[in-house]
């Protein structure tokens, strides 16, 4: 049997407080039993844990097993160093202050143990490619972006959650400017033009610390799902605050009108001026999106034997 190597990628900046002194010394007393090898490894800025994966990739042999100890930033970083590799698995320990994508799983409060991602099982996931780059979650645009980039003066409010920060956040940027004009095209044929609240391009079903903006989604469906939010007035918007976190925005007969939720392969989305975009809780901008679904690309570990037909025992 080939051994496995467990690598700990730990971001001290994600989550409110420093905590990989904390991860690191649990790491170390379990693992100081085991046969396994591993290593643990502090990130020390943008795209360094990109780095340190993509260089581990290069250079070891065996089954390489990456544990992103952060939020789906982390997440993001560590899968778009393994890409390409087969011999890879990810899964993610949720330090960060959203960790959207471990609730695409039944088994969500189980990513928080370490001893449960010893016996892991894996699952194919699919990723989205952002502008050459990969989401394995979700990336958003228009006013949910600036509310994600206006969340950074709320999360380290103490005792504020993630969900809690970015409701706040919401409300802040309710006294800004509330749309964008774009021109969105779906799998090169179908064609939108308006002025639009936002536009969710997901893989994950939630964003923003649990709102469930494209609640149809499925990570290993090879599908995109859509979700795209005419404009409205601040009124409006404050009615369907509440029915969007919940998932319950597509059932609404009052919203009906405003609501565009389609499940496609691509998008294309540009605008005459930069906008904010959102990929995995961090922020970009541009003047022209393009988005296209890759199936099944990367080996996702679930601790504790999760029961999925799809899934195989490592």
């Amino acid at each position: 049997m080939t051994k496995n190597k467990h690598f700990f990628v730990i971001n001290p900046e994600a989550g409110k407080v420093n905590v990989s002194e904390k991860i690191s010394n649990d790491i170390n007393e379990i693992f100081k039993d085991l046969y396994d090898e591993y290593r643990i490894y502090i990130t020390k800025g943008k795209n360094d844990a990109t780095n340190y994966v993509k260089n581990i990739c290069e250079s070891e042999e065996g089954n390489l097993r990456f544990y992103a100890c952060g939020g789906d930033g982390t997440l993001n970083e560590v899968i778009n160093g393994i890409i390409g590799y087969e011999n890879a698995s990810v899964s993610v320990i949720p330090y960060g202050t959203g960790n959207d994508f471990v609730r695409n799983f039944e088994s969500e409060i189980n990513f928080y143990d370490i001893n449960m991602h010893i016996e892991s099982n894996i699952k194919e996931v699919d990723l989205l490619k952002v502008n050459g780059l990969y989401s394995v979650n979700l990336c958003n645009i228009g006013f949910d972006a600036k509310v994600a980039e206006n969340m950074v003066k709320f999360k380290r409010f103490p005792l504020i959650s993630g969900q809690g920060a970015y409701t706040l956040s919401v409300f802040y940027s309710l006294f800004h400017k509330m749309y964008n004009t774009f021109d969105i095209m779906i799998d090169g044929s179908e064609s939108i033009h308006g002025d639009f609240l936002l536009c969710a391009v997901a893989n994950g079903k939630s964003y923003g610390g649990g709102y469930m903006g494209a609640p149809l989604a499925e990570v290993n469906d090879g599908l995109i799902d859509l979700c795209i939010i005419k404009k409205v007035s601040r009124l409006k918007l404050v009615k369907l605050i509440k029915l969007y976190k919940e998932g319950k925005h597509l059932e609404s007969d009052e919203l009906k009108e405003y609501v565009i939720y389609k499940k496609c392969k691509s998008v294309n989305i540009k605008s005459k001026e930069k906008f904010t975009i959102c990929v995995d809780g961090e922020i970009f901008t541009n003047d022209n999106l393009s988005i296209s679904l890759e199936s099944k690309v990367i080996k996702f570990l679930i601790p504790n034997k999760e029961i999925d037909a799809e899934i195989n025992l490592i």
